[in-house]
């Protein structure tokens, strides 16, 4: 086995003995300079990935910040549930069942900024909206915004948005407990799975016929769903909800 390197006695200023050709002072010194050399090296890596992390927090943040400006019209709920009323006001039918689709509405029209007044819950309504007037923040970066007896529910986020029929409706379980509490979850109990969307296409005929659900005697929870352009077709990225007596839009 070959030898340790001498430490040359031109650069040690120890005293070493007779005979000594290494010195065991000196190499303790350098071990402990490579020592503080790996720890300053250690150090520097922990603020670089600290910094790194700061970055992509406050990058993050701006994202959502921007991404919750750009969330559709909500701010305009009142306008919007006007002219959905008006577009398929002609075309409901009596309820029956548990969950009904209507045939040949009006198309929905563009919806423009206006400044609609709100309409107060219709008297005797068996449900009540538990969020308050203008924006209220759901769980999961989820948005409802009321005005009056009217509330869209925005749900315009990468885990949310979708263009399947299962993925809405449980997106529509989910949320309606929270806009008008422990009544409309009793009601969607008794509704098997799929049966609040059933076959109708997602995309192209329920944002123009509705759904349609049996709350109460005389009483029902119309629900639109609404879209916008996607990379890939149109995606669902809310709906506008009401409660309506006798199945018609008041």
């Amino acid at each position: 086995m070959p030898s340790a390197p001498s430490i040359s006695t031109t650069s040690c200023t120890h005293d070493l003995g007779y005979g000594t050709t290494v010195c065991l002072r000196c190499r303790q010194e350098q071990r402990d300079a490579a020592r503080a050399r790996q720890q300053r090296i250690f150090a520097l890596s922990g603020i670089c990935a600290m910094g790194l992390l700061g970055v992509y927090v406050m990058g993050a943040s701006a994202a959502n910040a921007w991404r919750a400006t750009k969330r559709g019209d909500t701010v305009h709920v009142a306008s919007r549930a006007s002219v959905v009323a008006s577009s398929v006001s002609g075309g409901m039918v009596k309820q029956q069942g548990t969950a009904v689709l209507v045939s040949s509405p009006a198309p929905v029209a563009t919806v423009q900024p206006s400044a609609t007044p709100a309409v107060a819950p219709a008297a005797g309504s068996p449900l009540s909206i538990r969020v308050r007037e203008g924006r209220s923040d759901l769980p999961d970066s989820l948005i409802a915004e009321r005005a009056g007896d009217s509330v869209v529910v925005d749900f315009d986020t990468p885990m949310t948005r979708t263009r399947r029929r299962d993925k809405f409706e449980g997106v529509v379980r989910r949320t309606l407990p929270m806009v008008f509490g422990a009544p409309i979850d009793s009601v969607l109990r008794t509704i098997p799975d799929g049966a609040i969307v059933g076959d109708a296409d997602l995309l192209t005929e329920l944002p123009k016929r509705g759904v349609h659900l049996h709350v109460a005697e005389g009483w029902t929870l119309d629900l639109w769903p609404e879209t916008r352009p996607g990379q890939d077709g149109p995606l669902v990225v809310g709906y506008w909800a009401r409660v309506t007596r006798d199945g018609t839009l008041r």
